[in-house]
């Protein structure tokens, strides 16, 4: 039998065991004869209110037989077990979806073990356990049996017909968001390089005339470049700062970088002694690592700091498998990730000007009343932004995979519970035939919300296609910048909507049908007792003729 989550493996063992505890309360109490009596008595009782002798004994013993038969049929299927439906009689599986970090995950059961850690949490659902309660646990009334196996067939039938999955693109934003960098070493050296190479860079390119840039740099940050644009020189990677002179090119880092070896044609301020100069003092002795120029430093397929940010770890190259599909060549690939790894470090550079406080606020506290108040407002407008902010990064942050995980645990345990309180159900119907209906609907429709989870990966998939097309975006676009946030809350939001919302029309729309349905059954009921009381009536006065 095909389930929906791990966690459903487990919680459907349990939710049988709870019903097999309380069915055995009721029968061990005898309880369970109960409703058969109440049967009988309320024949009896109808009898007696119509007039017994319109009705006739051949007429009462009917009424009684009926209502007997179909209360045996109802006990016999949905409240008596059996070992020929035990859920160990079959093997209940589940097959995960693909993942960014699993694309192909294997299929999982419950006899083969799942591989996660509900297996050692929630061993007792399978083996029993659980309870001192004699006897299997995992017995099934064969009607729940049938329509549990139906409504897992059709969930499996209806994933299984739809041939995409999760976008590329929310697979990759998926990695990227639990991607973090956690090498002290690493977060270290993006440091450096944001003090030593990039602040120094952009505080030259701020500072010179435009017109002093090669026609090839002018191109670069050109409004009309899609690929790089004016905001190029916003992050350490910046390709203008690589290929301009007079950037990285010509810059060193202030202090020796581990991994990148002395080059005396290079390293002119360090002693090289094949050239017959005196040491500069006596016990001058060079350092271990040289001081690459920033574009090295950057760029260096082996030890660059770049090829360093976004293979240090198992994330990060499973973000980089997924994303080379994304953009138009490996460079610009290595780029975005290394831009996302930024955002993820955070390099900050302080002012040694203002680590002492804020001068503004202080000159215009003392001397200025009028550059106080504008700062005062600025404050508050900086206030009110990271408010804005704040609510976009938090819809940005609900993505399909914490939100489907968090819905699929909750309807296992729905499932869980349902499972348990359906021997009381029948039983407290005095086994209507009626509970078997609403019994079967009540499961199906919870049953098919994972088939409705699937369909709104697919419909996402297909938005953000729409939204994002290959080539118009870069990773901090969906990640990390604020300037593309509207997109970002308005799928999520459509999301969010279509995870708890569709759910929420189909639990409604079924509720009406099993309303509808009820009403049916009713007149029917009523139509064929009618039916019977007439033909008794005219039986009973030929009789007497």
């Amino acid at each position: 039998m095909q389930l929906d989550s791990y966690l459903e493996i487990f919680t459907t063992m349990y939710g049988w065991a709870f019903a097999n505890i309380i069915g055995e309360a009721l029968t061990g109490t005898g309880l369970v004869v109960l409703p058969f009596m109440v049967m009988a008595f309320n024949a009896w009782r109808q009898a007696k209110e119509q007039g017994a002798e319109q009705i006739g004994v051949f007429g009462l013993v009917d009424s009684i037989g009926t209502q007997l038969i179909v209360g045996l049929f109802v006990f016999m299927t949905c409240f008596a077990t059996s070992p020929l439906t035990s859920l160990h009689s079959i093997n209940l599986r589940y097959q995960p979806p693909p993942t960014a970090l699993e694309p192909n995950p294997p299929e999982v059961s419950r006899d083969s073990g799942t591989g996660s850690t509900y297996d050692a949490a929630l061993v007792d659902a399978i083996d029993g356990s659980m309870s001192n309660v004699s006897g299997s646990l995992a017995h099934v009334p064969a009607w729940w049996m049938t329509v549990m196996a139906i409504s897992s067939g059709m969930n499996h039938s209806i994933k299984a017909g739809l041939n995409a999955g999760q976008s590329e693109l929310r697979a990759v934003e998926e990695l990227a968001r639990i991607a973090t960098i956690e090498d002290p070493r690493l977060l270290h050296n993006i440091q450096r390089f944001y003090s030593e190479c990039f602040v120094p860079a952009q505080s030259r390119f701020i500072q010179m005339d435009p017109a002093d840039l090669t026609a090839a740099g002018r191109a670069i940050i050109a409004t009309t470049n899609t690929e790089y644009g004016p905001d190029d020189t916003g992050w350490m990677g910046s390709q203008l700062f690589r290929t301009e002179p007079g950037f990285y090119s010509d810059m060193r880092s202030v202090n020796p970088v581990t991994g990148f070896a002395v080059d005396f044609s290079r390293d002119v301020d360090y002693y090289n002694a094949s050239s017959g100069e005196p040491l500069p003092f006596e016990g001058f002795a060079n350092s271990d690592w040289g001081r690459p120029t920033c574009r090295e430093w950057w760029e260096d397929t082996r030890i660059g700091l770049r090829e360093a940010m976004i293979t240090h770890s198992s994330d990060w190259q499973a973000l980089w498998g997924r994303a080379r599909t994304l953009f138009s060549s490996e460079d610009r690939t290595k780029d975005e990730l290394a831009r996302l790894a930024q955002v993820k470090a955070n390099p900050m550079f302080v002012d040694p000007t203002q680590a002492l406080g804020d001068r503004w606020y202080q000159n215009a506290r003392i001397s200025d009343p009028a550059g106080m108040a504008d700062g005062v407002a600025r404050t508050a407008g900086g206030v009110l932004s990271n408010v804005g902010l704040g609510i976009v990064s938090l819809l940005s942050y609900i993505t399909s995979g914490p939100l489907k995980n968090g819905l699929l645990m909750m309807q296992a345990l729905i499932l869980m519970g349902m499972y348990m309180f359906l021997p009381l159900v029948t039983f407290f119907s005095g086994y209507n035939l009626k509970v078997m209906l609403y019994g079967a609907i009540g499961v199906f429709t919870v049953k098919f919300w994972g088939a409705l989870w699937a369909i709104t990966v697919w419909v996402d998939a297909h938005l953000i296609r729409a939204m994002y097309p290959v080539g118009s975006f870069t990773l901090t676009d969906i990640f990390g910048s604020a300037m593309q946030g509207h997109k970002r809350m308005l799928l999520n939001l459509l999301m969010l909507g279509m995870f708890i919302g569709l759910p929420l029309l189909w639990t409604g729309m079924m509720a009406w049908i099993g309303i509808n349905i009820n009403a049916s059954l009713t007149d029917i009921v009523k139509g064929a007792d009618g039916t019977a009381r007439n033909i008794t009536s005219s039986s009973a006065g030929r009789g007497r003729r």
